[in-house]
């Protein structure tokens, strides 16, 4: 498997305004003991990884009272603000409101790759990755401690070296790797792979990363609902509609709710009776207990295989990512008149052509195993 499977941050810093301390083992164990984050206003939380990252994933033990958080990340020559996606994910359409992630409850933080500009290595302390670091400028009521935090990298299904390695440019480009001054360059291969990574999730209605849904609407019944998204492993929050606003529920046999993970079914553990629907056969009534009570429960929730411990279907997807984006590699870069392997043009056209055949039978193959 290639290292950027894993789905854990190479290091963990928390800064407690005067000094670092390095949480990187209990942010990798949750069964191991929660830690405290932002515990003032001058305080940071620091993520990092010796690859690019799109999402990092909390698991919370104790919520925290934040106020506005500040997200930055380094581009070279200083620390820069930009905005996640977590605000726009989170839009409730029933309510209109907006309600970024803020250590709250589990959940998971978006960092789009597209505004983070020249996004490069520095060192903190000692330790040099690709950093995102988190702070509460403005207020902190309440320190939240954090079980574990897990990523989601950008070279979530293969590496970029693995496509060098594939392609066999090392005769031709020289070293192990794409790099900056390579053609194409690395940033432009991790472009390729990303863009693989979504033609693959869109293609066979599956996911091997960590993904959330927001608000995901659901009609009412007795026994409960199945998810939309394939492949659910944990349900941040369970809200009813309850006539005058929205009621948590909480989660466990003994409790409201429990998931069946292999069928994406969210079963109530206990009745819920909501008032019953007015309707009208001859003209449209206006009062309360009706049309409010239509699709009364929305659910957040995490989704996606593991990439590292799916013996079945790992490696294939792993293969088909390689693959994709090699091709996007072959299809957009001049290489000069032979290709690496001895091959004139046709015979690379060839191989793309046998490529792009292969990976459309495996994707089919993938979609067709689905469990309703």
């Amino acid at each position: 498997m290639p290292s950027t499977v894993e789905q854990y941050f190479d290091i963990v810093e928390v800064y407690d305004g005067s000094s670092f301390t390095d949480r990187t083992l209990e942010a990798q164990s949750p069964a191991g003991t929660a830690f405290s984050v932002l515990e003032g206003t001058d305080d940071f939380l620091y993520l990092g990884d010796a690859s690019k990252f799109d999402m990092a994933l909390f698991d919370i033990n104790t919520a925290g009272g934040l106020g506005t958080l500040k997200y930055e990340y380094y581009n070279g020559s200083a620390w820069k603000e930009f905005i996640p996606l977590s605000g726009t994910y989170q839009h409730d359409p029933d309510d209109n409101e907006y309600a970024a992630y803020g250590f709250g409850e589990d959940g998971a933080e978006t960092f789009p790759i597209n505004r983070l500009g020249n996004w490069a290595e520095v060192a903190i302390d000692g330790e040099s990755a690709f950093w995102v670091r988190i702070s509460s400028p403005t207020s902190v009521s309440t320190a939240p401690t954090i079980k574990s935090i897990r990523k989601r990298g950008v070279q979530a299904y293969c590496t970029a070296a693995d496509v060098f390695q594939l392609l066999q440019l090392g005769n031709v480009l020289g070293g192990d790797n794409f790099t900056a001054s390579t053609t194409p360059s690395l940033a432009a291969v991790e472009n390729f792979i990303h863009e693989a990574q979504a033609r693959i999730d869109y293609y066979t209605r599956k996911s091997w990363r960590p993904n959330i849904a927001y608000n995901e609407y659901h009609e009412f019944n007795l026994n409960g609902f199945k998810l939309d998204r394939p492949d659910p492993y944990r349900v941040v929050k369970v809200q009813i509609w309850d006539g005058s606003g929205w009621d948590s529920k909480n989660q466990g046999r003994k409790s409201d709710f429990f998931l069946i993970p292999n069928t994406g079914m969210v079963q109530f553990s206990r009745y819920f009776l909501l008032p019953a629907r007015f309707t009208s056969y001859n003209a449209p009534v206006w009062r309360w207990g009706g049309g409010e009570f239509t699709m009364p429960i929305k659910v957040t929730y995490l989704y996606g295989r593991d990439l590292t411990t799916d013996g079945r279907d790992g490696p294939l997807v792993i293969d088909i990512a390689k693959k994709l984006a090699a091709i996007d590699v072959l299809r957009n870069s001049d290489f000069g008149g032979v290709s690496v392997s001895g091959m004139d043009r046709v015979q690379l056209a060839q191989k793309i052509d046998g490529w792009t055949a292969e990976t459309l039978e495996v994707m089919d193959s993938l979609r067709a195993f689905e469990v309703f």
